[in-house]
C-alpha cells in the first residue's frame, strides 16, 4: 500500500479501491492490532458538518475493503471485528522505504535447461515478437521447436498480465423505468419473465391475484388461474410450464404443481410440499425449500435428495447457471441479520456469497445475468428483518466471469441509491426487472360506534402507540426511522424520548405513567427490552446485557412490580419462551408449556396473559389463578394484541384475512367477534393497513399504509 500515491497492490497488480475504503485501511494501519472504534472511525473520515447515514455508509465501506482484500469478517485475515468496540488490522505489517527503481524494458524468460533465454522488449521502437539471443549474445538459438515453446509460455505471460491489469469497464446505470401503477405489487408472490412478459402477484380485497405486464410497461392483465390465491414460484427453462403454489401464509409450505403456461389442468410435482421451488437451468431437476431443509427431486417428484439442513431456514433460492450451485439467503429475527450463503448442489463448498460484516447491511435476495457474467442483489439497512424500520433496499451489481485463467469477481457496484427501496431482482438478458416500493403512512382514529374515521398525530408515521391510562398521553414508534415519541392525544407538546434512531417499536407506559418500556435495536442487532423515562433521556436494559437473549415484546402488570416477556436465547437456538420478571428481586422465571409462544399481554385485572403463536396461527390465554394454558383463538395470522381497558376482551387483527380485519374476543363468550374491517381503504390503494393501539374510550387506531409497490425495470451498460 503507497500512502503517498493513494495505491494500493497485491503482488504488484493495482487494487481498485474508492476513497472512504482506502482511508479506512490507512487509518487501521497506522496502528495495527489496536482496536479503532467507529466513533473514531466517523470523526476521521467524516468530518463535523457533513450528513450522511454513517452507519449505512461506513458497513458499505467496510463490505467494499473487505472484497478487495478477499477478506472475510468471519474468518478474517486482515481486518477484525471487535463486537460493540470498532475494528483491527490483524495481519502482520512491515512500513518500507519506496526506491525509485529503474523503469523495466523487458521481460526475460529463460529456459529450464539455462540453454536458451528469450527476452520480450517493451519499448515500443522494437517490434513486438522479435526475439534475442541469450546471455551468449553470440549464440544463435538451435533448437527452433525449443524457441516456439518459450514464444507461446510468453504469449501466456502478457495475455495473463493483460487479463489481470487491463481496467475493467464498470457497471453503469442507464435508466429506472416504472412499468406498473398499480401500487399493490405483492413482494412474497415474486416476479417471473419469459424475456417478453412479466408475471406477479397482486393483493386486493379479493385475495392475492396472479397478474401480467409486458416488459416494456403498459397494460396490466389479470390472468385466470386454477386456484384462488395463486402463488408463482419458476417459470421453466423452455418458458412451457410454471411452477405454483398456493398462498397460505409466508414461510409456510404449500403443495408443489405444475401448470402449462398456455393454460390447462395443473399437475402435482409428486407429494412435494415446499416454502419455495425454483427450476435447474436445464430444466430436469426441481430445487426447494422444506423447512430449514433445502432438497432437490426430479420433475417427477420422486426420489427427493437433501442437499443441506440449516439451523436457520433458507429462503430466496436460486440456481446457478451453471447448475452446479445453489444461493439462497438465510434471516435471523432474533439477531436482527440477513445473509446470503452459496452451496454445491452435491451439499459441499458452503460459503458467503459476500464480504460478512456483522450488523452490517442486510442482503436480500439476487439473480444472475448477461450468461452469468454478473450477478445483481440487494442490499441495505434493514430488509426483512428489522421489526422496527422500514427496508432500505438498494441494488448491487457484482461481475462473476470466468475466464481461462480463473474467475474475475469484481467489487460489488452499487445501481441504485434510493429513495424507493429496490428488491426481489430478476433478469432478463442483460435488464433487471425489480420490485420497488416506498411506505408513507396515516394514522386514523375509528370510532367504536359510528367507524367514523378521523386522521390523527398528521405526519407522525405512528405504527405502534399506546395510551396513558388517564388517556391523555400517547407514546408511539415511528416506522419511518425506528425514533420514540410522546405527544398529547391532539399532538400537542410533542417529544422524542432519546436522541437518534433507536430501532423502537412496541412501546408500553407504565401503571404510574412515569416510564415506558419498548423493545429496541439499540447496542446490538437482536431485540431487546428497555425502559426510558416518560421525560425523555438515557434506555436501559430491562435484563442484563451478558447474554444472547432476545426479546420481541413485554408489558407491565398492572401494579408495575412486574413485567411479562418473551425471551429467546439466540445462542442455543431454542424456541422462544414466555418469562416474568419481578423487578423488586430480579427474579426471572418461566411459565410452563409457553414454548413458541411471543407477544405476550397482561390483562388489566392481572387474571389473564395472551400471547401468540404464529406458527400454529393461535391466541393463547394463560390464566395466572389456574395456572393453565388454553387456545382462545385461531386466525388466518393473528397480531398486534391488545387488552381492552377493563380487561373484559381481548382484541387482534387477522393480517391474512382479505379485509385486514380487527377481531375482540370477550373473556364471557371466547367467541371472536368482527370491530372494524379495512376493505374500502384496501379498495381505494391502502398498501396495508395496520392495527396500532387500543384507546381507553374503546377507540381503535390503525395506520394506513399509502405508499406504493410496483414493477421497475433497471437497464444497465457497462461504461
Amino acid at each position: 500500500m503507497d500512502l503517498e500515491k493513494g495505491t494500493l497492490s497485491r503482488q504488484g497488480t493495482p487494487v481498485r479501491l474508492q476513497e472512504q475504503p482506502f482511508r479506512i485501511l490507512a487509518l487501521l494501519l497506522e496502528t495495527p492490532g489496536e482496536v479503532l472504534s467507529r466513533d473514531e472511525l466517523r470523526k476521521r473520515i467524516w468530518t463535523e458538518g457533513t450528513f450522511v447515514e454513517f452507519d449505512g455508509s461506513l458497513n458499505t465501506a467496510l463490505m467494499k475493503l473487505r472484497a478487495a482484500l478477499n477478506d472475510n469478517a468471519e474468518n478474517p485475515v486482515f481486518i477484525e471485528t471487535v463486537p460493540r468496540r470498532g475494528y483491527r488490522f490483524i495481519a502482520p505489517v512491515e512500513i518500507v522505504a519506496v526506491e525509485t527503481s529503474p523503469m523495466m524494458t523487458a521481460i526475460r524468460i529463460e529456459s529450464g535447461d539455462d540453454r536458451e533465454a528469450l527476452e520480450l522488449s517493451l519499448d515500443d521502437d522494437v517490434p513486438p515478437g522479435k526475439a534475442q539471443a541469450n546471455e551468449d549474445a553470440d549464440k544463435r538459438l538451435r533448437r527452433w521447436p525449443a524457441w516456439w515453446k518459450v514464444v507461446g509460455m510468453a504469449a501466456g505471460i502478457v495475455a495473463a498480465m493483460a487479463f489481470f491489469l487491463w481496467p475493467r469497464p464498470e457497471p453503469k446505470l442507464v435508466g429506472v423505468s416504472q412499468l406498473t401503477h398499480i401500487g399493490q405489487v405483492d413482494p412474497w408472490g415474486k416476479l417471473v419473465t419469459d424475456g417478453s412478459r412479466i408475471y406477479f402477484v397482486v393483493r386486493d380485497v379479493t385475495g392475492w391475484n396472479l397478474m401480467q405486464t409486458s416488459v416494456e410497461g403498459g397494460n396490466v392483465q389479470r390472468t385466470p388461474t386454477p386456484f384462488d390465491n395463486t402463488r408463482i414460484f419458476d417459470l421453466s427453462p423452455d418458458h412451457a410450464q410454471f411452477l405454483i403454489g398456493q398462498f397460505t401464509h409466508e414461510g409456510e409450505e404449500t403443495p408443489l404443481w405444475f401448470w402449462p403456461v398456455q393454460g390447462g389442468a395443473p399437475r402435482r410435482v409428486g407429494d412435494v410440499m415446499a416454502k419455495e421451488a425454483v427450476w435447474s437451468p436445464k430444466g430436469d431437476m426441481i430445487a426447494f425449500v422444506r423447512g430449514e431443509t433445502i432438497l432437490i427431486t426430479d420433475t417427477q417428484g420422486s426420489e427427493a435428495r437433501e442437499v443441506a439442513r440449516f439451523h436457520l431456514a433458507p429462503h430466496s433460492l436460486l440456481w446457478s447457471p451453471d447448475g452446479k450451485r445453489l444461493r439462497f439467503t438465510q434471516s435471523n429475527l432474533a439477531e436482527g441479520t440477513d445473509s446470503m450463503w452459496e452451496i454445491g448442489t452435491d451439499g459441499k463448498s458452503l460459503r458467503r456469497v459476500l464480504p460478512g460484516e456483522e450488523g452490517g447491511p442486510h442482503e436480500g435476495s439476487g439473480t444472475w445475468l448477461a450468461e452469468g457474467n454478473y450477478f445483481a442483489f440487494s442490499t441495505g439497512q434493514d430488509l426483512r428483518a428489522n421489526l422496527a424500520v422500514d427496508t432500505q433496499a438498494n441494488l448491487w451489481l457484482m461481475e462473476e466471469k470466468q475466464g481461462w485463467f480463473g474467475s474475475r469477481s469484481g467489487n460489488p457496484i452499487q445501481l441504485t441509491k434510493g429513495p424507493i427501496a429496490f428488491d426481489h431482482p430478476t433478469a432478463s438478458g442483460s435488464r433487471l426487472f425489480v420490485i420497488g416500493s416506498h411506505s408513507e403512512y396515516q394514522l386514523l382514529r375509528i370510532d367504536p360506534k359510528t367507524l367514523t374515521k378521523t386522521a390523527m398525530l398528521a405526519e407522525s408515521g405512528a405504527t405502534d402507540m399506546d395510551f396513558s391510562l388517564d388517556g391523555q398521553w400517547v407514546v408511539y414508534a415511528a416506522r419511518e426511522n425506528g425514533t420514540l415519541w410522546k405527544s398529547r392525544i391532539d399532538g400537542s407538546n410533542r417529544m422524542q424520548l432519546m436522541a437518534g434512531a433507536t430501532g423502537a417499536f412496541a412501546p408500553h407506559w407504565s401503571p404510574d405513567q412515569r416510564q415506558i418500556l419498548f423493545t429496541g435495536f439499540l447496542l446490538d442487532k437482536q431485540p431487546r427490552l428497555y425502559v426510558v423515562s416518560a421525560q425523555g433521556g438515557s434506555p436501559k436494559t430491562v435484563l442484563p446485557m451478558d447474554n444472547r437473549w432476545a426479546s420481541v415484546s413485554g408489558d407491565w402488570r398492572t401494579d408495575g412490580r412486574q413485567i411479562v416477556l418473551d425471551v429467546q436465547d439466540t445462542a442455543t437456538g431454542g424456541e422462544s419462551t414466555i418469562r416474568i420478571l419481578d423487578l423488586e428481586s430480579g427474579h426471572l422465571s418461566a411459565i410452563s408449556g409457553s414454548e413458541g409462544l411471543i407477544e405476550p399481554r397482561w390483562s388489566a385485572d392481572g387474571r389473564y396473559i395472551a400471547a401468540l403463536n404464529p406458527k400454529k396461527k393461535q391466541i393463547f390465554l394463560y390464566d395466572c389463578k389456574l395456572l393453565k394454558w388454553t387456545v382462545l383463538a385461531e386466525a388466518n395470522f393473528p397480531s398486534t394484541l391488545r387488552w381492552s381497558p377493563g380487561g373484559d376482551a381481548l382484541y387482534f387483527q387477522d393480517t391474512d384475512e382479505v379485509e385486514e380485519s380487527v377481531f375482540r374476543v370477550p373473556m364471557a363468550t371466547r367467541e371472536p367477534e368482527r370491530v372494524t374491517r379495512f376493505g374500502d381503504l384496501l379498495s381505494s390503494g391502502a398498501a396495508r393497513c395496520i392495527f396500532t393501539g387500543l384507546s381507553p374510550d374503546g377507540s381503535v387506531y390503525v395506520t394506513v399504509d399509502h405508499g406504493d409497490a410496483d414493477v421497475y425495470a433497471i437497464d444497465w451498460k457497462l461504461r
